[in-house]
Order: structure tokens, then C-alpha cells, then sequence
């Protein structure tokens, strides 16, 4: 995304709260997430980022590598299961709904709750990689993203919620 359209959807603006500075509930920031990525699904074609990926797999575990450009807004997948995350590069500013709004550098490696949404805001390239595993070996990536990811919070079983 551009920089121009970045200020225009504007992450301070998305989590403010009527009223003054009331403190916002996990809910609360969940729902503001994902009514940004609706705003975001909506921009023109050409202004959204294309994410660079890599994928690797050895015995039993599945790794995805996203490269993303500074400058970028992104919101990340929501995981069904505990997974390490290692930043291998960069800088972002990140609000999820497990610790509110905190600014991440490389290196840095951190075990990721299941069933978050992140979002970030990119200041410095960042390589972002997941270890995830896959007990199947499988290495077709439609049956991994069924088995990892949740499409959105409305498909969470009640085995999900946490």
C-alpha cells in the first residue's frame, strides 16, 4: 500500500474510543482489526501490497517466510494452533487483541497464541517466519491452510474459543 493510502486509513483514528480515552477490551480491539482489513479488501487492486512468500518443510513441520516492504499495512492470519514466530528482520508497529499496541524488532523470536489477528504496520523491511506443525508431511498448501488457519473468527468451532 502506498504511503498516501496508508494515512488515509489511518490506524490511530481505527482505535479510538468514543468518549475520551476509555480502555480498550480485547473485543473491542479484535472488531477494530477487522473492520480496518474490510476497508483494506476494498482499496484498489493496485495500491494493495503483494506479499512475497516462502515456503520450506522438513519431518513433521511446515515453515512460511512472508517478506514484507516498509511502509506496508498488513493484517495476518488467524492460526488455529500455538506456533513460534521468528522475526528475522525489521520493524513493525503491531496491535493484536493479546497485548493491545507494541512496537517488534528483529531478531526476535515468540511463541503466538492460537486464534489472533494482528495488525501491522511495517517501518523497516521485515521478514516474518511461522513454525507450524504438520504431522501429515503434507506439502500441498490448500490442505495446510485448512488445517492451520481459520478463515475468519466465524468459523471457530466450539472447541476454538478460547
Amino acid at each position: 500500500m502506498n504511503n498516501e493510502l496508508t494515512k488515509t486509513i489511518s490506524v490511530d483514528s481505527f482505535l479510538t474510543v468514543e468518549g475520551g480515552k476509555a480502555e480498550l477490551t480485547p473485543l473491542m480491539i479484535r472488531d477494530a482489526i477487522g473492520t480496518l482489513e474490510k476497508q483494506m479488501l476494498e482499496v484498489p487492486d493496485e495500491h494493495k501490497v503483494a506479499l512475497e512468500t516462502m515456503h520450506n518443510f522438513t519431518e513433521g513441520v511446515y515453515t512460511r517466510t512472508v517478506f514484507m516492504k516498509a511502509g506496508s499495512l498488513i493484517t495476518g492470519k488467524i492460526h488455529k494452533l500455538e506456533h513460534i514466530v521468528i522475526i528475522g528482520q525489521g520493524r513493525a508497529s503491531v496491535i493484536s487483541e493479546e497485548f493491545g499496541a507494541k512496537e517488534i524488532k528483529a531478531p526476535m523470536v515468540f511463541v503466538s497464541r492460537p486464534v489472533v489477528k494482528r495488525l501491522l504496520f511495517i517501518h523497516e523491511d521485515m521478514v516474518w517466519t511461522t513454525v507450524h506443525p504438520n504431522p501429515t508431511n503434507t506439502r500441498d498448501l490448500d490442505i495446510l491452510e485448512k488445517e492451520l488457519i481459520l478463515e475468519d473468527y466465524e468459523a471457530l468451532t466450539e472447541g476454538d474459543k478460547k
